[in-house]
């Protein structure tokens, strides 16, 4: 092992630009979120329908260029590519201040997130560049706590300055995060990124398209990958089947406080953050229990909540709210550490600009979908039948794990532990 590799991760002064970088980016995201939808529903007035909209400008860039966003990613230097999609985002931002109409805030929000999409896969590949492997799941545990945190801190801080200023001051200030981001990262330009791109310079280069079909092909054959891939997009296909139905099920038994579906909220962020603080002690695990075990949480904790009853104790409903943020913890944690150890430096962009494509796809059908299903069956019905569903799915997969993901160490344990000399 390399002296360099017994570094704290917070001594790597790459990857602490790279850290407070991408915080910066994600907490000023989550910030303005909440501006837009107040602005447009209570400031304007706006039609339901074209409300309903603004989630699609949201996630459709992920399907329409997710996977080409990842190409971009491996192809390029990844610093010039975050800087620029921090930059062109401020401009897009600041953009949505000006804005007097819903159709103007509705194609804005779309290329700002197209732009996010070329950010994200070089963020993740980078990451790869700049870290040693063994601290592969440190890195990883700390990037799920920023994200994590976002869903929580960015709405919470937004919501204060909306109650004291105004929408378009919240817009205004992810804007500047933005170009606090490029601007760290404007420091970072000289960076080497990838010895294999020095060394092979003068070799000719597959073309775009042969750069796309080569990833999607490594996914496709590549079994960690694929499995890991297609387990989490059951469990992601869970979650967002049910996700937006909690109201309706609270509503459907008299628990409709917003201090009740807000603490659920709340419990499952705190869940979430619990595990993936703990999993930070760690640098390596077992794939299939770790995401087959934390798919499980998520889905009886679903299917716990949809048992809630009408003068049932609060207690109950923030337990399973805990259960679903403990698992979502572990297996975000577990899946995003697969796809970055498993995949070469040199294809980490394409496995997650592809990941991106089909997990937004799920973010758009599954919520109409689930819809659906709670519209005729009923909302504790159908969050019970998809909680088990998806828990059972998970212990399948923790269960087959050693055939479903044939990983090269032949430890047993699900998680090994950093040692104290790893760690100094």
């Amino acid at each position: 092992m390399e002296q360099t590799n017994s570094l704290s991760l917070f001594k790597n002064k790459t990857y602490v630009k790279l850290f407070l970088a991408s915080s910066i980016s994600i907490y000023g995201d989550w910030f303005d979120i909440l501006a837009i939808s107040v602005l447009v529903a209570y400031g304007w007035n706006t039609d339901p329908v074209l409300i309903g909209l603004i989630p699609v400008c949201f996630a459709l860039p992920g399907i329409l260029f997710g996977s080409f966003a990842g190409v971009l990613a491996d192809r390029y230097r990844k610093v010039n590519l975050m800087m620029a999609s921090d930059f062109i985002s401020a401009i897009l931002t600041g953009l949505l201040v000006l804005a007097d109409h819903i159709y103007w805030i509705l194609p804005l929000l779309f290329l700002r997130s197209t732009m996010g999409l070329i950010s994200s896969p070089a963020a993740q590949a980078l990451t790869r560049h700049v870290v040693h492997e063994d601290q592969l799941l440190k890195a990883t545990s700390y990037n799920q706590i920023v994200n994590n945190s976002g869903k929580i801190v960015g709405p919470l801080l937004g919501a204060v300055i909306l109650a004291l200023i105004s929408p378009k001051i919240c817009i205004l200030i992810n804007a500047f995060s933005s170009i606090i981001s490029g601007l760290i990262l404007l420091t970072m330009r000289n960076i080497k990124e990838n010895d294999a791109t020095s060394e092979n310079e003068d070799e000719a280069k597959p073309s775009f398209k042969e750069s796309w079909k080569e990833g999607w092909a490594f996914v496709l054959k590549q079994r960690v990958i694929f499995n890991s891939i297609l387990f989490s997009l059951i469990g992601m296909m869970g979650i967002q089947l049910v996700d937006f139905q909690f109201p309706v099920l609270l509503r459907s038994v008299n628990m409709e406080d917003p201090v009740v579906f807000g603490m659920l909220m709340s419990m499952t962020g705190i869940g979430s953050i619990l595990t993936i603080t703990w999993m930070n002690r760690f640098k390596d695990l077992q794939y299939g229990w770790a995401i087959g075990g934390g798919m499980s949480l998520i889905g009886f904790g679903f299917a716990g909540v949809g048992f809630i009853a009408e003068g049932m104790s609060l207690f109950i409903p923030a337990l399973f709210g805990l259960l679903v943020g403990l698992g979502n913890g572990i297996w975000m944690v577990a899946f995003n550490f697969a796809l970055q150890k498993e995949s070469p430096k040199e294809m980490i962009g394409r496995v997650f600009g592809i990941t991106n494509s089909l997990f937004s796809a799920v973010v758009i059908i599954a919520p109409i979908t689930g819809g659906i299903l709670v519209q005729t069956l009923g909302p504790s019905a159908v969050i019970q039948a998809i909680g088990f569903a998806v828990g059972g799915t998970g212990i399948i997969g923790g269960i087959l794990g050693k055939w479903l993901w044939k990983q090269k160490s032949s430890s047993t344990t699900i998680l090994e532990p950093v040692s104290k000399e790893s760690s100094v």
